[in-house]
């Protein structure tokens, strides 16, 4: 079970160890959003922060791409990834280790985007509502905002427990699910009308989704984009 944060951090700098869970290329929707949401002409001069960068393959991204980029995550071992990958590329990324609910560390109106990419499902639901108002807070008025989430048809829910609002317990996963590592884990899963209520202190909500098949096994997620109030 990862209900709290330090079961949380033990689970991710494991996680983090493994070669196989530090993917190297950006997913084609946060490179679309990019291209289509953000100021790339005057990329330099655009603020992002890459929330939950695990090893770093969204902030090298953008990075590249003259993006003025930080990240921030739970885990000590995703964040030395991202550093070293950095500096192999010559990129300087600012990074820092907090929790995804907790962004005490930044000031209010900082960022002009914000990238969360399957991260909000690992918290509570208190701690994703938490996560989402932070998000709110840091961005400046008109910053846009990327999140992926699990939906409630995402094949990991066939062998799950239900133990709250949106969250259940992973007991097991089929035969063709990409990996166990989510075995024991409390996640998060939304339905639509969860998602309006979770993400309603910003504006401009759009909600689109990514399926991906593995043979038997179902990977659903939300693509939510939105904005600050101005």
């Amino acid at each position: 079970m990862r209900t709290t944060i330090g079961a949380m951090k033990e689970a991710w700098e494991a996680i983090h160890a493994v070669a196989r869970f530090r993917p190297r290329y950006p997913n084609e929707e946060v490179v679309r959003w990019a291209f289509r949401c953000l100021d790339v002409a005057h990329a330099s001069d655009v603020k992002v922060l890459d929330l939950g960068c695990g090893a770093g393959r969204h902030a090298i991204f953008f990075a590249s791409e003259g993006f003025d980029v930080r990240g921030c995550d739970i885990s000590a071992t995703g964040v030395a990834h991202l550093q070293e990958l950095a500096s192999q590329r010559g990129l300087q990324i600012p990074t820092d280790i907090c929790a995804a609910d907790d962004l005490s560390g930044y000031p209010s109106d900082s960022f002009d985007a914000v990238l969360s990419f399957g991260v909000l499902y690992y918290l509570t639901l208190d701690g994703a509502q938490k996560a989402v108002c932070e998000i709110e807070r840091v961005l400046k008025p008109n910053g846009r905002v990327f999140c992926v989430v699990r939906t409630d048809r995402d094949g990991r829910l066939r062998d799950a427990a239900k133990i709250g609002d949106c969250a259940w317990r992973i007991e097991a996963v089929g035969r063709d699910a990409p990996s166990d590592v989510e075995c024991g884990m409390d996640l998060l899963f939304f339905s639509r009308s969860e998602i309006e209520a979770l993400f309603y202190p910003l504006s401009g909500l759009q909600v689109g989704r990514m399926t991906r098949e593995h043979g038997d096994f179902r990977d659903d997620d939300w693509l939510i984009y939105a904005q600050k109030h101005a």
